[in-house]
């Protein structure tokens, strides 16, 4: 009697946290992360958050105009304790966080011309580039081969070996890249 009743209990245990699990929300990491409040939230950075868990917090926002990362780890940390099903994308260590404002793009005219507005990046611009891997940060000055405003990826140019960086813009004259 005692081995049935424990089986019983052991099933019955099972079953809540099976049926837990299966009513868990699948999210997936959004393909541009924008903070548009003080602080990054959950529906910032999951497509498929409800709305009871979008609203949470997770980290402060970067200042207006700024970009900043969130390393996958807490992101993930996050998701587990929101009780969200996520899975991190294979290579992805990191996300840019990016906070409007203060820079506006450079975009093509009507006619093709390039027109200039207040890009946080000019071509040519000399800038100051961060390269951030897991234990190391290199910062190197490089120049910008295209305009680029807060969160857009450029191309720039690493004067002392001629080769060409692929870099986030962060800020006015600062960008950064990782492996």
């Amino acid at each position: 009697m005692g081995i049935l009743r424990g089986l019983a209990l052991f099933a019955a245990f099972y079953i809540l946290i099976g049926v837990g699990a299966a009513f868990a929300d699948t999210v997936t990491l959004r393909t541009r992360v924008e903070a548009s409040g003080p602080a990054v939230t959950m529906g910032d950075i999951f497509v498929g958050a409800p709305a009871n868990i979008a609203a949470r917090a997770i980290a402060p926002a970067p200042p207006s105009g700024q970009a900043s990362t969130l390393s996958m780890p807490v992101i993930a940390a996050a998701a587990s304790a929101a009780g969200l099903d996520f899975t991190v994308p294979a290579g992805v260590n990191s996300i840019v966080i990016v906070r409007p404002g203060g820079a506006r793009a450079t975009l093509p005219s009507a006619s093709g011309a390039r027109t200039i507005a207040d890009a946080a990046v000019r071509r040519g611009e000399t800038v100051n580039l961060v390269y951030a891997a897991p234990g190391i940060s290199l910062s190197m000055r490089v120049r910008a081969l295209e305009d680029g405003v807060v969160g857009q990826s450029v191309r720039f140019l690493n004067t002392a070996s001629n080769r060409t960086i692929d870099a986030v813009v962060t800020g006015p004259g600062a960008a950064q890249a990782s492996p």
